[in-house]
């Protein structure tokens, strides 16, 4: 579950510390990408301000939090867009009282989704805080946020995950082994990232697939038998890209001699045929011309034509780099 590892990270930890030190603030705002970690710390977040054991999971207000029932817990912009009046309606209810406790919680979901005229109107209660008013906020990154709004909340960065804790999330989840490895790899330490890939129809194969391609594309007519197979398609082209880029950066971290975590798995022999002939530079270069070809499907590019440049790119940097 994520929320037990959640409870585990530093950053849950120290939240309850201040809580239970009587130092809660009246406004937070979590950041972080991954929207599954942001709402199990809204969720934990809500308990352990309403919980007497500061969240003990099991108790009447625990549980009333989890199953979104607490009459003093108020969600807003998770199953409907927060708009004007309901920001209105956020700064009349935090002047209330509670209904079972002297606190009251606003949990904002997907801030980075507000309008600047709901923000300005949430501003009133950041700015003049009732008592006993506590505002939670979600939000992927804070650049999306007013620098008002956030010169008034206490930010608090969430964790990336490492590969391991993504891949048992999944299986956890009911993911197939090999489906979860691939997809927590591509994830970069995200669990509502990693569970889209894992839903994605033929994601193992495909990427069998574009390690094959890598391993024995060798020139520009290996090239050509690649392009207009059915690898390079509107639906599958960005998955490529992700995958060869992940390939390319182990490639990479073999060249360099860097002692990090490999991104692939068991394909120990395919990635010492990707990277013969490759320098440090030559793959560095083949990731940065992978990532530029992101832009071509931006503007409508045919996938068949991103897909021949990737190939050629790829070549090029390997062998330009090996003879400089």
């Amino acid at each position: 579950m994520i929320s037990e590892r959640l409870k585990l990270q530093p950053v849950y930890k120290e939240f309850v510390r201040e809580l239970k030190q009587g130092r809660l603030s009246n406004a937070y705002l979590f950041v972080g990408e991954d929207s599954l970690t942001g709402e199990a710390m809204l969720s934990e977040a809500e308990a352990a301000i309403m919980c007497p054991t500061y969240g003990c999971g099991v108790c009447k207000a625990c549980k009333a939090v989890f199953a979104n029932s607490h009459p003093d817990v108020h969600i807003y912009n998770r199953e409907k867009k927060m708009n004007v009046s309901d920001a209105e309606n956020l700064v009349v209810e935090a002047q209330k009282g509670g209904w079972q406790s002297g606190t009251r919680i606003f949990a904002i979901y997907n801030a980075e989704k507000l309008t600047p005229e709901v923000q300005n109107k949430l501003l009133k209660v950041m700015e003049e805080p009732p008592e006993g008013a506590v505002i939670l906020m979600h939000a992927a990154h804070e650049s999306a946020l007013l620098p008002t709004v956030r010169s008034r909340v206490k930010l608090i960065r969430l964790p990336l995950w490492d590969t391991r804790s993504v891949c048992e999330e999944l299986e956890e989840r009911g993911a197939p082994s090999g489906i979860a490895t691939v997809a927590s790899r591509l994830a970069g330490g995200s669990f509502s990232l990693a569970l889209a890939y894992a839903e994605e129809e033929g994601l193992e194969e495909d990427y069998a697939r574009v390690f094959d391609m890598l391993a024995n594309c060798a020139n520009t007519r290996d090239a050509a038998k690649y392009v207009y197979s059915d690898i390079f398609t509107a639906e599958k082209i960005r998955r490529v890209l992700d995958f060869t880029e992940i390939i390319l950066r182990d490639v990479l971290a073999d060249k360099a001699g860097a002692g990090v975590q490999r991104y692939t798995y068991n394909r120990d022999y395919d990635l010492n045929r990707i990277g013969d002939g490759f320098t440090a530079g030559g793959a560095a270069m083949a990731i940065l011309r992978v990532n530029a070809l992101r832009s071509m499907l931006e503007v409508n590019i045919a996938p068949e034509t991103v897909g021949e440049k990737m190939l050629f790119d790829i070549l090029e940097a390997k062998y330009k780099w090996r003879q400089s």
